[in-house]
């Protein structure tokens, strides 16, 4: 998949029931690597060093990187789930489909990346951006939307996101792009 897709209908998502509250049915082939040969569910990397321990240098808790993913499009929302899912050095902690619930959420888990959507019912990206931010503040919060331009850029790093990044972003990009943010400490 190169660019993301921006609805429900784009996935073919729209009605569909997974049991999961809220949640599209997106079918992923081969995304997972527990049948690779060699490598394990927190990953190998080089000098068999785990992917997952590499994650969690300079934050002063082992373990991959918790995730909360909070869009309103079920498909989106989904597939960047089961991306993430398919990493070793990310887990997703929590899900949510408007403001209100990402703020609840990330309340809950205590985040170390927030993927926050700009439009959602509810409270918006940019509402929930403060209290996200006042909720997790040790968290990497990333606006990630399809709405483009320098005002709302600046708008979100002045409400307290630390990256603003369009949802047209290839999944190779996008990965590596909040792996660097990650690994790098967040000032206070």
């Amino acid at each position: 998949m190169d660019r993301w897709p921006s609805t429900d209908e784009d996935v073919g998502v729209v009605g569909a029931d997974t049991g999961i509250s809220g949640a599209g049915v997106v079918g992923v082939t081969g995304a997972g690597v527990s049948g690779a040969p060699g490598v394990g569910a927190a990953g190998v990397g080089a000098a068999g060093v785990g992917v997952a321990e590499r994650a969690s240098a300079g934050r002063g808790r082992p373990g991959p990187y918790r995730v909360v993913v909070a869009d309103d499009a079920d498909g989106l929302r989904e597939l960047l789930c089961l991306l993430f899912d398919t990493e070793p050095d990310f887990t997703v902690v929590g899900r949510a489909t408007n403001g209100a619930e990402a703020v609840e959420v990330v309340s809950r888990t205590g985040p170390d990346l927030v993927l926050l959507d700009v439009a959602m019912p509810v409270l918006d990206g940019i509402g929930a951006l403060p209290r996200v931010r006042r909720a997790a503040p040790e968290a990497h919060v990333v606006i990630f939307t399809g709405f483009s331009g320098g005002s709302l850029r600046e708008q979100v790093l002045a409400l307290g996101a630390d990256e603003l990044m369009e949802k047209d972003l290839s999944t190779g990009v996008l990965l590596d792009r909040l792996r660097q943010m990650c690994r790098r400490p967040r000032p206070l």
